[in-house]
């Protein structure tokens, strides 16, 4: 009964917010196709889809008597777990580097040669919508989600590492639109993070990573757009 339990929240911290997203946007006026039109409509949307999930996230731990620390929101330790996850972020350009490298070797007819995402930029406005969606979604949402999914199959569904392998592979299908080779290398990098979180078992790490990793890439292209 136990596992059936955390496997409902699982689910639910998975896809809860990507199922009601949809209606609250349609409730601003905003149709699904108008999302990746403008980058302001796809921040909008993204934003309440990470604040809907981070609220599903908070009401099943205040529910189950357990906080944010169970998951390793640690008031201690951010400094040093902090500087662990900007260690980390040559590693996780190296691998999507690899991944480039050898798809452009071994499935060249998968090589996207635009980034769809990043594609969308056009000016500063754009480029600070993009950040802050970088800190807020990718470094604080995405990582929080991954820690309660690994937490849950750690102690009830078989094992953090199925579920990280098994996240890994859901948070690479969830970046497909912008081509395969980014959806693998998006996977990669989940796993990356999954294990930099169940190393070092301090949020820290993971969110600086993430959001660092997002902010330096968004940076990079933007210098290379206005050069």
């Amino acid at each position: 009964m136990r596992s059936l339990g955390a496997l409902l929240e699982v689910v639910a911290v998975a896809v809860g917010g990507l199922v009601l997203a949809p209606a609250g946007i349609r409730l601003l006026g905003i149709s699904a196709r108008d999302i990746y039109g403008d980058v302001s409509h796809l921040v909008l949307y993204l934003t309440l889809e990470s604040s809907l999930t981070l609220g599903i996230i908070l009401i099943l731990l205040w529910s189950g008597g357990r906080r944010l620390r169970d998951l390793g929101w640690a008031n201690r330790g951010w400094w040093r777990e902090s500087f662990a996850g900007v260690s980390a972020v040559p590693l996780l350009f190296g691998a999507t580097v690899l991944v480039g490298f050898l798809f452009r070797i071994f499935l060249p007819q998968y090589v996207s040669e635009t980034n769809p995402l990043l594609e969308m930029i056009q000016d500063g406005t754009d480029l600070g919508l993009l950040l802050f969606s970088s800190i807020f979604v990718g470094g604080i949402k995405e990582e929080v989600q991954r820690a309660f999914i690994l937490v849950h199959f750690r102690n009830h569904l078989g094992g953090a590492v199925p579920g990280l392998i098994l996240w890994s592979a859901f948070f690479g299908a969830g970046h497909s639109f912008q081509g395969v080779d980014f959806a693998v290398a998006a996977g990669v990098l989940g796993l990356l993070f999954g294990l930099l979180y169940l190393w070092r078992g301090h949020l820290a790490a993971p969110i600086v990573a993430h959001a660092l990793y997002d902010v330096i890439t968004l940076s990079i292209f933007w210098g290379w757009l206005r050069s």
